[in-house]
């Protein structure tokens, strides 16, 4: 029996879900192809396959009619170049799949665990990652298939099929020129303390808002030491939301850049052969310029798998028939993980600032599961004033989450440049939500416009201050407000687990020392 404390093989995880879901999203929005007619379609095919690409036959998928949604099953392997060479077959560590869909106008995300327990189609039952070593892609497809057509009745079109390397990942984030991340804590394991087989990788990575190049990037999304695959999940899935922010993603989305975003996908992705066909690619194309145009949000759909009763004995994991049912609907029709209508230009809030408020005595908070935090904010900040570094005002909550606790009892003071190489100064204030793995935090820049701050669900006043809302369904994501030296925000945590009415008020809650 596999100790569950260790890092799979072949310490992978599930590092690829949020990436491998972003440069799909990049694909989808590749707006240049709807343009194209058919000979210039034939050249991007041929920028594809460069460098003697193959692409995959997996006839267990289906073919969905033009303009209708596809469903993506996206697939990272543990293939190493020495079990390659030593013949050993790779398992899928990572199975993401991802529904875009023009009629609900929404991408959904939703990944499957690799121990869940199923029934793999002429081979028993199984751990689902078993179905990519038995039989590859076209394995995993038809299991997936029967593992919700026997819970719910229904079929599960999958349409298409999208597969990357460890080493693609990361040579793809260094293309771009790394992604801006905003990080709810610190992430560190040296292994000086790790026993025999307890060793995980290095990392080391700060909290706060910074660009992650593609060794750190790789680092942070496949981070295990002292978690496990639901936080790993919610990470990476919050990593994809901030890459498609990013302005070298959306600067490959331009139409004069469309061969050379063929050539991007094609260099670090492994493809079924429906992308090598001049109709297909057409139809994807128009499908990406709607969802563009519609400014289509992409939501996480939780997969409600449950652990045994004892995992030290029993690895697999398991999922109710009901609550596959249930997760099939949302799935496929978006029914309860809508995002707000987002703004239109005509109240979209532009990056000015908020104007000074009429100074208020501070009142004891009306909303319940807060407590007062005036005075640790004060210390913090007379600290941060003696030091002289941060140049810009220093706002701190005076409320936070009943239970929570600082996690550092200094505010983390950097700088990080911008897009065009500005250096600007920032702080993080990173706090423990009162639960293992738990962390919110409150994030100050002079960088006024940073990527993860663009196009805001919903803009709300309060005591005078404009708080520009970011969603994730129903839930609150993010809180920010600017003023005409900086910006800060308020983050959740990864999943999303402070209730929208705190959020709000523990941003409406920041002050400053006068």
């Amino acid at each position: 029996m596999s100790d569950p404390n260790r890092v799979p093989r072949p310490g992978r995880g599930v590092l690829f879900r949020a990436l491998l879901a972003a440069i799909l999203t990049v694909c989808l929005s590749a707006t240049a192809v709807a343009y194209a007619v058919l000979n210039e379609v034939d050249s991007l095919v041929k920028d594809f396959t460069q460098d003697g690409r193959t692409t995959v036959k997996i006839p267990e998928l289906d073919i969905e009619d033009a303009g209708g949604a596809r469903t993506f099953l996206i697939l990272g392997t543990d293939e190493r170049y020495a079990d390659k060479k030593a013949g050993v077959k790779p398992r899928s560590d990572t199975i993401l799949l991802a529904r875009v869909d023009p009629k609900s106008r929404r991408i959904a995300l939703m990944s499957l665990p690799r121990d869940l327990k199923v029934k793999i189609p002429g081979s028993g039952t199984n751990k689902i990652n078993v179905a990519y070593e038995i039989g590859g892609p076209g394995k995993t497809v038809s299991t997936i298939k029967k593992l919700f057509r026997d819970a719910t009745g229904e079929p599960f079109p999958i349409t298409n099929v999208i597969a990357v390397s460890f080493g693609g990942f990361r040579r793809a984030v260094d293309y771009v020129g790394g992604v801006y991340v905003d990080i709810d804590r610190r992430y560190y394991n040296d292994n000086s303390t790790a026993g025999p087989g307890e060793n995980y990788a290095t990392i080391d990575v700060q909290p706060g808002y910074q660009k992650l190049k593609g060794q750190d990037a790789l680092d942070y999304v496949r981070y295990r030491h002292g978690d496990n695959d639901f936080f790993r999940a919610s990470r990476q899935q919050d990593f994809l939301r901030q890459l498609t922010h990013q302005d070298a993603i959306r600067q490959l989305l331009d139409v004069s850049k469309r061969h050379e975003l063929a050539r991007i996908f094609g260099r670090y992705f492994e493809v079924d052969d429906s992308f090598t066909d001049s109709g297909n690619l057409i139809a994807l194309g128009q499908l990406g310029l709607y969802m563009a145009q519609e400014k289509a949000p992409v939501n996480e759909v939780r997969f409600p798998a449950t652990e045994a009763k004892n995992p030290a004995v029993d690895s697999y994991l398991y999922v109710k028939d009901s609550d596959l049912k249930k997760t099939f609907d949302e799935f496929m029709t978006g029914e309860g993980s809508s995002n707000p209508r987002r703004l239109d230009e005509t109240t979209r809030p532009k990056a000015t600032a908020t104007p000074a408020r009429v100074k208020k005595k501070n009142k004891k908070s009306s909303v319940e599961g807060l407590e007062q935090t005036r005075t640790e904010g004060e210390n913090m900040a007379v600290v941060v004033a003696s030091e002289g570094k941060l140049k810009f005002p220093f706002y701190f909550p005076t409320l936070r989450k009943t239970g929570s606790r600082y996690a550092d009892p200094e505010p983390r003071v950097y700088s990080l440049r911008d897009g065009e190489g500005k250096l600007h100064r920032a702080y993080r204030l990173t706090l423990n939500a009162g639960s293992w793995s738990e962390y919110y935090g409150i994030q100050g820049t002079t960088w006024r416009s940073p990527p993860i701050l663009d196009d805001p669900d919903r803009v709300r006043e309060v005591d005078g201050r404009k708080l520009e809302l970011f969603y994730d369904g129903s839930h609150l994501r993010l809180v920010a407000w600017r003023t005409s030296k900086a910006a800060y925000w308020v983050t959740n945590t990864l999943t999303l687990s402070i209730p929208n009415s705190r959020l709000i008020a523990i941003a409406g809650s920041l002050k400053r020392l006068k």
